[in-house]
Formats: C-alpha cells, structure tokens, sequence
C-alpha cells in the first residue's frame, strides 16, 4: 500500500509513472509526479479521494473502496466460469492493456495466465501494488486524454467499469481502436445504476431504488452518465470495431436466486455494497445534489439495510462487449 500524501492538488496530465516488475518506481518520473498530484490525495466524509485529476472520479481509493474492487473482480470470475476475457485472443498475446485497472488484480491475473504478454494497466490512482509478475507494468495515466502508446500496438484492450468517469465514449473507443493492432480485440464490462425487479417485492419509492436515481441525476448532472452501458454496440461498430458481440447479465443483489451460481454472485454483490453504497453516494450527493451529510447518509444506511433484505427479488444489469479491429484495418 502507498503512504498518502496528505494535502489535495491537481493538475498535471498525460506521461506516465510506472510500478514494474518486483519493485517500485512511484511519483519520481515524468510531469505526473508529486507536484502534479498523482500521489496526493484528498479526505472527504471519511473516504479518501485521489486528487490528480479529482473531477472526473467520484469514487474514493482508499482501502474500503479496493477490497470492494476485488470483490467485484472475483464476482466477474464467477459470472464469467473463471474466464478473464470473453474475446477470443491469440493464446499468445503479446501486449494487453488494462484501462482504468484500479486495484490492477485483473492485469495481474493477466500476467500469470498468460507470460507471453506484457500487460500494461493505467489509472488516475497509484494504488496498485508494487510486487507483480515481472510482465506486469503500472502507469498513471487519465483514459480521457490523447494515448501516448504507439498505433496498432495491442492485442486486447480491456475496459471494465469506466461508467460515472467518462464524458465521451466514442472518443474512448476511438483511441481503443487506434491503439488495437488489426485482428486485436476490445473487451467492455460495464453496468446500468438501476435496480430491477420482476415479481413486485420491490417498493418503487423504497430508499433502494431512489439511490440508485439520485446517483443516476447526480451523474447526469456532472456530464459522466451511468446508464450508457446498454447503447455502446452501435459506437463500437461506428469507430471501427467489427465481430461485435453483446452480453446483457442479471446479477443479483443478494443470495435470494434458487440457481446456485447466481446465489454465490448475489452474496458477493451484497457483500461489496458493505461499502459501496458510501463510495457511489456520499461525494454525489453532498457536492453534486446539494444534500446534507446526515441527510445522504441516512439515504446510504436506509438503502444498504433495505438490500440485506431476502424477501426483496432486484438484480443488476451488466453488459459485456467484445469486437475485433478489422485485420486489414490501416489505422
């Protein structure tokens, strides 16, 4: 775990600080550096925020917030019958990346599953950790600005969970494609910030669901929506992408499901919104809608009792994209 910086700042762009291999090289390179604020962070409510860039992020980094990403990450894996990718890549990539990898425990599963490929993860947030596979590669980086790496570089790009940080996914997905080299392939995750429910034991105007509508207002307010997740085939296809594919997936919130997979992946979602009703609510809330802190707060603790409850059928949706750089793509 890096020691935080205490103290906000910002700014700073582009570059790259890289953690690689077995030890650490952090915040001592490049433009992105401790004066740019990729190693500062901010302390709000209680949660700590990453200040480099601190606008276009509105979950904190802290540690609550990493062990729910690895929560979630081990949830993917059982949803997905331990597969990291759905595309269907060359069983000896050389170059993968990892868009907005966060704790970076995808990249590094990467990394050991497949030692011909140099994985590279970026992120906002330096809070990856430092001893990694030798392939295994860590940069600063904001996923919105121009990509330094080289044109028709990688054999998979991979975005999960970008959702509430990006204003403009067909510019995202442009720079995916420019930096894909042709025959290589793009793997999206993301989800919709909604509840659903199919047999009525949802209240429409419980604390549950109007958290997850505020979130949605508060997101569209910022220009960083959530619920693009079901409308991204046609952009992927529009930027160039062919071979598409288009997954939509119930998850559910809580082990209520009879099927047993679908039990197991309920118990861990219910167990990741322990913290990240806070991390998705607290800072949307207060800074963006204008309520109190006692007053979000309530809202948190109402929604996270009322999602403990077994007698309450809802579930999310997920959506899982792959498409592949046509092999005769010139750019």
């Amino acid at each position: 775990m890096f020691p935080p910086v205490e103290d906000g700042g910002g700014g700073g762009g582009g570059g790259g600080v890289f953690i690689s291999g077995y030890w650490m090289v952090l915040c001592l390179m490049d433009n992105v550096g401790v004066d740019g604020g990729a190693c500062r962070y901010r302390y709000e409510n209680g949660r700590r925020y990453h200040a480099y860039t601190e606008d276009k992020y509105i979950l904190p980094n802290d540690e609550a917030e990493q062990d729910r990403l690895d929560i979630l990450h081990h949830t993917y894996l059982v949803m997905m019958d331990d597969q990291l990718t759905l595309a269907p890549i060359d069983p000896n990539p050389q170059r993968i990346l990892d868009v907005g990898t966060g704790t970076g425990i995808w990249a590094i599963d990467m990394g050991e599953r497949y030692p011909s490929a140099e994985i590279i993860g970026t992120d906002l947030s330096p809070i990856q950790p430092s001893w990694v596979p030798p392939n295994v590669h860590f940069q600063i980086d904001d996923a919105e600005s121009e990509w330094t790496f080289p044109k028709n570089y990688f054999d998979l790009v991979h975005i999960r969970h970008l959702s509430g940080a990006i204003k403009d996914w067909e510019a995202l997905y442009t720079e995916a494609y420019r930096h894909c080299k042709p025959g290589g392939w793009i793997d999206i995750a993301e989800f919709e910030m909604d509840i659903f429910c199919d047999d009525g034991t949802l209240s429409p105007d419980c604390e549950l669901k109007q958290f997850y509508t505020l979130v949605s207002q508060a997101t569209a307010i910022t220009g960083r929506e959530f619920n693009n997740a079901a409308n991204f085939l046609p952009i992927i296809e529009k930027v160039g992408f062919v071979n598409a594919h288009h997954t939509m997936v119930k998850m559910p919130l809580g082990p209520w499901a009879v099927d047993k997979k679908q039990k197991e992946i309920g118990a861990y979602i219910l167990l990741s919104t322990e913290t990240g009703f806070e991390a998705f609510g607290i800072k949307l809330f207060t800074q963006v809608l204008g309520m109190g802190v006692d007053e979000a707060g309530a809202l948190i603790t109402a929604a996270q009792k009322q999602a403990t409850n077994k007698r309450v059928h809802v579930y999310g949706k997920h959506h899982l994209y792959y498409a592949q750089k046509p092999l005769d793509a010139q750019s």
